[in-house]
């Protein structure tokens, strides 16, 4: 141990540094309480002293004989350098002049060839470097040249350029440092991670690192645990995108084929949400699980989907497109008892009354039977892919197979139901509302837009437009009916109203056939 390390001190501290320091740890060990401990101080504080007085009156004679020997220190050969270091070891400043010489370097006053002349004379980074040299200064020059060597390597893989990685890497021997512990640890460990966490994946990069720091796939692999697992995921991503993009074009008759179909499937946003309407709660948890593999490792795939996002169907797990069936089956109701009503009679509000009656009862029904019917048809999902394919593609207005035990038989219950009790032509309506929805709906689901996004505007718009519907008919409906019933002294009166009705019997001007005045009685006046 030196002197400096019991002062505390580095070794270009002037006289006054050292006696300041020597005071204050007076203080602490104190000769009646630790003799020994104050017999090291002291002797440090003698030889710190004498050494500093040395260094300084060997500085004045060695820049009066040699002149420029620690101020200028760059700009010559190599040759150069090392004779003035020689020259400065005879003189006994070669303390200080390593130390100025790494003050040159940290500030960026040395060329590359000189700097590198140092790094190995003076082994700077590693274990044999002086213990004398100056913390602050030694941290920093360890800052640089690391930031150094992380630059070129972060910048290639961010521009994407394999060529510019590589070669950036083979020149990390330009820092022979690196190999030293603890540099190698610090930068095999930051190498992992910058290769695990960066959107950029080459398998020619991944090769030629695991070539270079020694990484391999056995119980050491030299490389971080956790690391190494993603970076072993990240190089077999093209295999797995491969196997995925084959199960998307396999009939879809499990989870995960259903899933890959829905994210990488070549189909349009509209024909994604008509497939989305046929995935079960497995389904949803195997996109999830897809998504988040794609999402982590294969950004270029997420960032060319719909949205530019992998999560392009956030919401459609949750979302129920079913308002559609609710208006066609209410519109079908009140066109099947309004088509059967008697108008003449004067019953056209009480009949579209009996029609919201019977919508509601076919609403509740349907969406019972539907919870129902759901799950039973998924469990012959398989057998109703493969009916589907027999079927002519015209039927479909989103261009996917229409699968008969889940989507034609609820339909054509509902129709037949429908002209059983109002007649075909609310089993049309209904067919005619559904489509005319569908037209609507089109534009729409080409737009990367949640089915559950609230456009207050156009709800509000569509709600007006609703009431307003609602206030029209009603008003029609009124309106026909008032021209259709009978009024007070109006048609086939009671006889107690007639004119003739306390008139005896006899009378010639009450017998039959009455007059029109008789008949209609005051407004035959009028």
């Amino acid at each position: 141990m030196t002197c400096w390390n019991i002062l505390g001190l580095t070794p270009d501290a002037d006289s006054r540094a050292i006696k300041r320091q020597y005071a204050a740890l007076l203080k602490k060990t104190r000769p009646d309480d630790d003799p020994e401990g104050f017999q090291r101080l002291r002797e440090a504080y003698e030889q710190a002293l004498q050494w500093s007085q040395e260094q300084q009156d060997t500085v004045e004679v060695a820049i009066e004989h040699m002149g420029e020997t620690v101020e200028v220190v760059t700009e010559h050969v190599e040759e150069t350098l090392e004779q003035r270091y020689q020259a400065a070891m005879a003189n006994g400043t070669a303390l200080f002049f390593e130390i100025h010489l790494l003050h040159r370097c940290v500030d960026g006053e040395l060329n590359a060839e000189d700097a590198r002349w140092a790094f190995q004379a003076f082994n700077w980074l590693t274990a044999w470097q002086r213990l004398e040299l100056p913390v602050e200064l030694i941290d920093t020059l360890e800052r640089q040249h690391r930031a150094a060597l992380q630059q070129p390597l972060r910048l290639a893989l961010e521009q994407k350029d394999e060529s510019a990685f590589l070669a950036a890497y083979a020149a990390r021997d330009e820092h022979p440092w690196v190999h030293n512990h603890p540099h190698g640890e610090w930068f095999n460990e930051w190498l992992a991670k910058l290769l695990a966490q960066s959107h950029f994946w080459s398998s020619a990069v991944f090769d030629a690192v695991c070539a270079g720091q020694g990484w391999h796939g056995g119980a050491d692999p030299n490389c971080p645990a956790d690391d190494w697992a993603l970076l072993l995921k990240r190089q077999q991503g093209p295999a797995f995108l491969a196997r995925q993009r084959a199960l998307a074009a396999e009939p879809p008759y499990s989870p995960q084929q259903r899933a890959a179909r829905l994210l990488l499937a070549p189909m349009s946003l509209g024909q994604r949400r008509a497939f989305a309407q046929r995935l079960s709660e497995d389904d949803w948890k195997a996109c999830q699980t897809l998504s988040a593999d794609i999402y982590a490792e294969h950004v270029v795939v997420a960032e060319a989907m719909p949205g530019g996002t992998v999560y392009f169907w956030q919401d459609w797990d949750k979302a129920m497109d079913t308002w559609p069936w609710v208006v066609a089956l209410v519109l079908s109701c009140l066109v099947g008892v309004l088509e059967k009503a008697e108008f003449l009679a004067g019953n056209g509000v009480p009949t579209l009354g009996h029609g919201l009656l019977w919508s509601l009862a076919f609403v509740v029904g349907a969406g019972l039977a539907w919870q129902g019917w759901r799950p039973l048809a998924h469990h012959y999902r398989v057998q109703d892919e493969a009916f589907s394919q027999r079927l002519p593609g015209w039927l479909s207005p989103t261009h996917l197979p229409l699968l008969p035990v889940r989507d034609l038989v609820p339909g054509l219950v509902l129709v037949a139901i429908l002209g059983y009790l109002f007649g075909p032509l609310a089993s049309a309506t209904l067919i005619a509302a559904l489509a005319l929805i569908g037209v609507i709906k089109r534009p729409g689901m080409s737009r990367h837009t949640p089915w559950t996004a609230s456009h207050p505007r156009w709800t509000l718009l569509g709600a007006a437009l609703g009431v307003v519907g609602v206030i029209a008919l009603y008003a029609g409906l009124v309106l026909l009916d008032n021209g259709h019933r009978v009024v007070r002294n109006q048609g086939l009166q009671q006889w107690t109203e007639r004119l003739c009705s306390r008139m005896p019997r006899s009378d010639a001007e009450c017998q039959a056939p009455a007059t029109q005045k008789q008949w209609y009685g005051q407004e035959a006046a009028q």
